[in-house]
């Protein structure tokens, strides 16, 4: 009898000590040069607020969730990309078309990162002006994770990256802030595209301040940005993330939901994959768009995170210099998608 007790207590030992063990993320968990991974856009109307319960041995469903369109997040080994000189050995990936605007627009921005088994940050960024490849470095680096990343654990970084020209003083384009990241919770969650039994929830502040600085004068622009990131060591990006904005009193609105999911073949997804995209610029903007590489279009339509078709009275569009121009100046600021052709672009309108 003894001997069973004991068989027992060993059973019972082991079963609860894996039901209540530590969620690991570690930099095994984050990309590496050569990963592809795909992942859709939803629109966060009519989730339940519960999701935003903290605390342990949580029980997430965002299965429900339909997919308003896809991409990708690919990353290639510096010497893949058009910056290979600046970034030796590093992992790069393609992270905006433009940035900027007017006589200050930057292309072809890519984002370079190392890991190590402490961190996962940004060193720089690589970016077009004018046809030319540059690069710059962050001066204080942003370190997007500390490892190992645990329940209740939390830190807080500061980066600042400048943006410049070679051989001119006249302007400069400086990022600098502060990321807070906070794991608040643990548990299981349910996509569109899979069940994870492992993930832990990490929320993340970026307040950050955009300032372009000339020589007479600055001009600074403040950014706060939260998301709720679930992750899981089988995954290397979230397999889901909450993107939103949070309220001068501390409250949270959502504004639209990234997660992992495979491709999806439908008229409306799946047609926006990063490298097949044209080049679309400003992005953000506060009026026109400028979408490269059509010489004809058959439809225009633009739809809001919602999914609900925006009336042909809030904007116009038309060709000019083989290329599309769409004035959206009259839309509220927010997340856009720019349906031309069957191909699917997401835009950002702000002031």
């Amino acid at each position: 009898m003894r001997k069973l007790v004991s068989v027992i207590i060993v059973i019972s030992s082991t079963f609860f000590g894996t039901l209540n063990a530590q969620i690991t993320i570690s930099s095994s968990s984050m990309p590496a040069s050569g990963d592809t991974l795909r992942y859709s856009t939803a629109s966060p109307l009519n989730i339940d607020s519960t999701w935003m319960a903290r605390g342990g041995n949580q029980n997430w469903d965002f299965s429900t969730l339909s997919p308003l369109t896809q991409g990708l997040f690919e990353y290639k080994s510096a010497n893949k990309t058009p910056y290979a000189f600046y970034f030796f050995g590093q992992i790069g990936q393609k992270t905006a078309d433009s940035l900027g605007g007017g006589p200050f627009l930057f292309k072809n921005i890519y984002s370079f990162y190392t890991k190590s088994t402490s961190v996962f940050k940004t060193e720089g960024l690589g970016y077009s002006y004018s046809g030319i490849p540059l690069a710059s470095k962050y001066t204080d680096e942003d370190e997007i994770y500390q490892f190992p990343l645990e329940y209740n654990d939390s830190d807080v970084s500061t980066f600042r990256f400048v943006f410049s020209i070679p051989g001119q003083t006249l302007f400069s384009f400086v990022q600098a802030g502060t990321r807070t990241n906070v794991v608040d919770a643990w548990g299981s969650i349910k996509t569109p595209y899979k069940t994870y039994s492992d993930v832990i929830r990490v929320m993340t502040l970026v307040d950050e301040v955009d300032t372009l600085v000339s020589q007479f004068t600055k001009f600074p622009i403040a950014r706060k940005q939260v998301s709720y990131k679930f992750l899981a060591p089988s995954e290397k990006i979230p397999v889901l993330e909450v993107v939103g904005i949070l309220s001068p009193n501390g409250v949270f609105t959502p504004t639209v939901i990234n997660y992992r999911d495979k491709y999806i073949a439908s008229p409306n997804v799946g047609n926006n994959d990063i490298q097949n995209q044209k080049m679309v610029y400003p992005n953000p903007t506060k009026s026109k768009v400028f979408i490269e590489g059509y010489n004809a279009v058959d439809n225009v339509q633009i739809l809001d995170v919602l999914g609900k078709v925006v009336s042909k009275e809030h904007f116009s569009y038309w060709m000019n210099n083989n290329g599309l121009q769409i004035d959206i100046s009259s839309l509220p600021d927010g997340v856009y998608f720019i349906e031309v052709n069957n191909s699917v672009y997401r835009i950002v309108k702000q002031q």
